[in-house]
This record gives structure tokens, sequence and C-alpha cells, in this order.
């Protein structure tokens, strides 16, 4: 399909998945996502702004904290009316961008309910922001409520046996039930995604959210796409004896998994080129949160570990311009966080971004849109994430875990020299002063973010002088 000139604006698809381990884009895993990282920015240093996938997708959307929204769990309510006009969605729609949203949003948790998600929530997932919804939920929520994906099984006669499969799940059996990959969730989700880009029509800009599910899991997969066995799996992958066998089945799973979805953001992306609209598209990737997938015997997220609050964060496409000399491929090591998304967006797109919601106080994100043209570099001394009471703090050097509900400091790791976290140095007293210090990094950002004043009496209060 022809298409017209190219608007000077640039497109945005941000491809978004659920439980992706920041270490799973590697080139071996999932090659051509590496492969976009090589014409664009990896942050190797990203962060969730809370490792929990409604905690951490309403804070995407936001830019605010779990602590400011008020959606601090899968079962929370979802924010007000207010709220959703002030999404990075939403701005972009004021500017002029048409926004579409594809996939797996759960900004409203709807376990269990037994609803038809379309009839319920349509019009409140549009008021995020976007023109166009498709709501996808994952394998688990679509046991008892229908989407979009469930009618499409339901019109080829599949959904009882889908049902069924997935009612009896036990972690034995990692094949897909369905055979064609278009009848899978993810493989149902591309389809859509692709039928929308190449539905694009004029030259407004767009801003398309597509959301996969994967790997969630359960980490089936279709059985044409295996890659990984259980034998390829690293010795060692547990360290319960007894647990190093279905620990190493279910990683071989999840990297299958991984791998298929490396296969269709290859096809978002060719889509994107067929139709003239990859030169002035920024691609961003990146997940939720991450996943444990057995590490320290934990299957699960919820965690401040690496492997679950870390997340993949890559620019690409034909809008990552380089660096004055016109060198992509940049590595940045930069703390990075997925609040960093809403400012970055909307000055991409020529709006002002809102560093203060008129509701709940100042954003605390960082606009690094200047990295796509090779400028400075993000400059965070610390990065943050919550989760319930708990609140992570990340320097360059030192993590720290706070929980004032669990006694203080839980966790105190220097990953300098234990990237892997196996060295709690929390009851140190030799750390007693690098504790406090990352305390009172958590209490100045608590108090920056929600408390503030009329100019006049922020005044009077900086001329006040306490004497020790």
């Amino acid at each position: 399909m022809s298409k017209e000139a190219a608007p000077k604006r640039p497109n945005i698809l941000f491809i978004l998945t659920d439980h992706f381990r920041r270490d799973s884009v590697n080139p071996n895993e999932t090659p051509f996502i590496r492969s976009l990282a090589k014409e664009g920015i990896l942050f190797t240093d990203a962060y969730c702004a809370s490792p929990l996938c409604m905690p951490s997708r309403n804070a995407i959307v936001s830019g605010l904290y779990p602590s400011q929204t008020g959606v601090c769990g899968n079962q929370a309510e979802p924010f007000g009316e207010a709220l959703r006009h002030d999404t990075f969605p939403s701005q972009l729609q004021e500017a002029g961008y048409r926004t579409a949203m594809i996939g797996k949003h759960h900004y409203i948790d709807r376990y269990g309910v037994g609803i038809d998600v379309v009839a319920e929530d349509q019009t409140t997932i549009e008021d995020y922001g976007y023109d166009h919804v498709c709501q996808v939920l994952d394998d688990g929520e679509n046991l008892k409520n229908d989407d979009v994906y469930t009618r499409h099984l339901d019109k080829k006669g599949l959904l009882g046996a889908f049902r069924e499969k997935l009612a009896g799940f036990d972690d034995t059996d990692m094949i897909h039930p369905l055979e064609d990959e278009s009848d899978t969730v993810d493989g149902f989700i591309r389809d859509r995604a692709v039928e929308y880009l190449e539905g694009l029509e004029g030259s407004q800009s767009f801003y398309l959210n597509v959301s996969f599910v994967g790997p969630h899991p359960p980490y089936w997969y279709p059985s044409a796409r295996e890659k990984y066995r259980p034998e390829d799996m690293a010795e060692g992958v547990a360290d319960d004896p007894s647990a190093r066998e279905q620990t190493a089945f279910l990683r071989a799973a999840y990297r299958n998994r991984c791998s298929v979805l490396d296969g269709y953001v290859r096809e978002l992306v060719g889509t994107l080129k067929r139709n003239g609209l990859y030169d002035n598209t920024l691609i961003v990737f990146s997940s939720d949160h991450g996943d444990m997938l057995g590490e320290f015997g934990i299957w699960d997220k919820r965690y401040f570990y690496e492997a679950s609050v870390g997340v993949p964060l890559i620019f690409g496409g034909g809008a990552v311009r380089g660096d004055d000399r016109g060198n992509r491929g940049i590595v940045d090591r930069s703390l990075v966080s997925h609040l960093d998304l809403y400012p970055t967006f909307l000055s991409l797109a020529g709006a002002e971004p809102s560093l203060r919601s008129p509701l709940v106080g100042d954003r605390a994100g960082v606009d690094i849109s200047g990295r796509l043209e090779g400028g400075g570099r993000p400059r965070r001394r610390a990065v943050f994430s919550e989760l319930a009471t708990a609140v992570m703090v990340r320097t360059a050097n030192w993590k720290l875990v706070y929980d004032s509900q669990c006694g203080g400091v839980q966790y105190l790791f220097n990953l300098s020299v234990d990237p892997k976290e196996e060295n709690n140095l929390a009851n140190e007293p030799t750390y007693d002063g690098v504790a406090l210090r990352l305390v009172s990094a958590i209490l100045n950002e608590r108090i920056r973010l929600s408390q503030y004043s009329h100019l006049k009496e922020e005044q009077r209060m900086m001329r006040v002088r306490v004497d020790s």
C-alpha cells in the first residue's frame, strides 16, 4: 500500500511484553530484538516502577509511582477518570496523534469475574487515551472472561478445547494445544497489530502499543517453534537437586516462548518497512517486569532482585538518528526508569510534558529523548521501585530494599562486586552508613514527590536555618 510523505513528528511503536527478563534479550534467544539495539540504544540498567503487572502498567501510562496512583496491587481499583485524561496516550491524542492499544492492558484486573470485557470495559480503556482498543486478556483471565480473542476461538469452534486444557494445566506439557499460531494469544495479537499498521492511511503520526501476553505463565508455545530443550539449560539451574529437572524444563519452555515473540517483533518491524513507516518510527521494546524463573527457588515476580525488577529497554527504528557522527548501536549503562517513558514520548511528540500531575503531585520521570540524536546521557543518581509497603533504591553500585512493615532494611547489595545478589549486607554493621544514606534517599524522594507548597511559603521556608 502506498503511503503519503512521512510526518515530521515520529511515530511510536511501543512493544510491551509480560514477565520478559532483561537477560533474555541476547543474540541466541532473541536475535531480532537484540538487533534493534544494534541500530539504536540498549539501556542495560532499566527498571520498572513496580515488579507486578497492574501497578507497573498503570505507572508506565501515568508516569507516576503506585504510591501516587493508588494502584499498588493486581486487585486494586483502577484510577479515576481525571487521571486517565492525564496519561501520556491522552496527551498524545491532544497533540494530534492517532493512538491505539492492541493486546493486554491490565489497567483493570478481571481474574475470575466472568464478564465480557469488550462490553464492560471498552469505554473505560479508551478513556486512557486510545482511539482504537483491541482488548486481549492473558491466559488465565480468559478462563472465565471473554474478549476479542475468546470470540475468535469461539467462532472457530476452539474455545472449549482451549479452556479445558487451560483449566487442567499442570506444568508438565508446554506445547500449546492449538496448532495454528494465529490461534494462540500472542499470534492473535500479532495479526491484529499487523492489520492495524497495514490499514493506516494519511500522514497523521501514530502511537501504537502492542502488548503481548507472553512470556507470562503458562510458558506454552507452538510445537513448531521449539528451539530449546531442558537438556540445553545450564547445569545447576536450581539449588535443590530434586528441583533441577523441573527448573530446566520450565526454563526451556520460557526461552521458547521468548523466541516466538522475537519472531513476532520481526514481523511487526517488517510491516513498518513494507508500508513505508519504518524510517520515521521509534520502536521501543520493554516488559512490565521480569521473572525470577527459579532463581533462589522463586517462581514469580514481586521481588526486587534484578531478575524481577530489572526490565529490557531498547529504543530502535528509523527515528533513532545516532550521535553527531551517525553512530548507532549505543549501549547505555545509565539508570533508567519506566517512568521516563512519559516525558520522553511527549517530548518527541512536541508536547510539553507535565512534570506535576494536578491530582497527585510531581512526576519523577526524566526526558531521555535527546539520546535518540546522540545527546547527553540520562542523569539519575538513583532509581526507585515500589511494591506493597516496600521500596527499592538502586544507585550506581548499591541496591537497598526498605520495608517499614517488616522491620526496616531488608536487603543491601553491592552490585559492583555482587551482581548475582548472593551476599545480603543488610545486617552488617560495617555498612550501616551506606544503608542510612540509601534510606535517606528514599525519604527525600518520597517528600519531594508528595509534598509541595505555594511559592510564597516555599521561599519563606528556604530562609529558615536550623542550627545543629
